[in-house]
């Protein structure tokens, strides 16, 4: 039987297969091209970390975890699209690319959650090995997954996705999820004054009577990492539906790990430039040098002034300061309710 046209690709896969390869084929390349756009604009605050603040672990670890994440999107991309004489080396190498991915990703996670916890052993132990969990379970995708050429061409085709890869997304949302908890709840715990933990689950979810400027604190930063464990959910479910066909279960890890890795370096930089505390609070323009405190009967105070007494901002995320500063002016973006409630804050807190 001969093909109707041998030169192209497709031509040498049944008609439906060839869609769905079509089809990933776009997804790979818009994401690349979100995933570069984010990139771009970014460009300057790229630029203020290496050069303006002191450049530590937690900075190599944002570096080496946008490069790693991009290496991974690009080469998924080539193997889809461009003629590649040995399709299991590049299998292989876009499988190294996701475990140094996922491992500095899931590092970010951890150096914020350390922060919040600081001092807890318990705490710290159990985050280091759901870590340590993430980057050995991501190794599974090298070893897991084989390549071959489609037909006589040299373009790239996968034959082989073992079950067990599986764990990348599941150990990730275990990780992910466990970390939302645990820096909203030291929050919550922090603001609320008292009560049961009934009453601190309905203040979290917006219900309870706590004031507009805490649920403010509460929410700081939350919500990029809540898209983060949405993702993995997405990915875990599409993975697991039998309606959904093969070729698109490895299409939707690109878009997700690359959306997972931009709220996770959101974070990270929101909190270099002093938008977030590296506690997990938000901060507020202040000029005044004494801790002051939402919560001061509970004994539980988190510090809203511009320079955190927090031992882990100067260790994780400082900056580069001289002799002659002496105050840092920030500029907050906060929600439109905590703006209507700002006239009734003390004046130390207001702008």
């Amino acid at each position: 039987m001969s093909l109707p046209n041998p030169n192209t690709t497709l031509a040498y896969l049944p008609p439906t297969l060839a869609t769905q390869f079509e089809v990933s084929r776009y997804i790979y390349a818009a994401t690349l091209g979100a995933y570069i756009w984010d990139i771009v604009i970014n460009l300057g605050n790229d630029y203020k970390l290496l050069f303006h603040y002191k450049m530590n672990f937690s900075t190599v670890i944002y570096y080496l975890s946008r490069l790693s994440t991009l290496n991974y999107i690009l080469t998924s991309l080539i193997f889809q699209v461009a003629n590649v004489p040995d399709c299991q080396a590049l299998q292989i190498a876009l499988g190294i690319c996701l475990v140094v991915s996922q491992s500095t990703t899931a590092m970010l996670f951890l150096l914020r959650v350390l922060a919040v916890w600081q001092g807890n052993k318990i705490i710290s132990g159990v985050f280091i090995s759901l870590w340590a969990a993430v980057s050995i379970s991501s190794i599974t995708v090298p070893l897991g997954t084989k390549g071959a050429h489609i037909g006589p061409t040299q373009q790239c085709i996968n034959t082989q996705v073992a079950g067990y890869i599986d764990s990348v997304m599941i150990t990730g949302l275990i990780n992910d999820s466990a970390i939302v908890a645990a820096i909203s709840y030291r929050i919550m715990r922090n603001c609320v004054i008292e009560g049961s933990f009934e009453v601190r689950v309905r203040t979290f979810l917006g219900h309870g009577s706590i004031p507009q400027l805490s649920r403010a604190l509460l929410r700081g930063g939350q919500h990029y990492y809540l898209i983060a464990v949405g993702s993995n959910i997405v990915m875990l479910l599409l993975l697991k539906d039998p309606s959904v066909p093969a070729v698109y279960h490895a299409m939707i890890s690109i878009p997700a790990i690359s959306l997972i890795n931009a709220m996770a370096c959101i974070v990270f930089r929101n909190i270099k430039f002093g938008y977030i505390s590296a506690d997990g609070t938000t901060r507020f323009p202040s000029t005044d040098q004494s801790p002051t405190c939402l919560n001061k009967q509970s004994g539980n105070c988190l510090p809203l002034h511009v320079r955190s007494k927090y031992p882990q901002d100067e260790d994780l995320y400082s900056r580069r300061t001289t002799a002659t500063e002496v105050k840092v002016t920030q500029v907050v973006e906060l929600d439109a309710e905590y703006e209507r409630d700002a006239s009734s804050l003390p004046k130390t807190f207001q702008s």
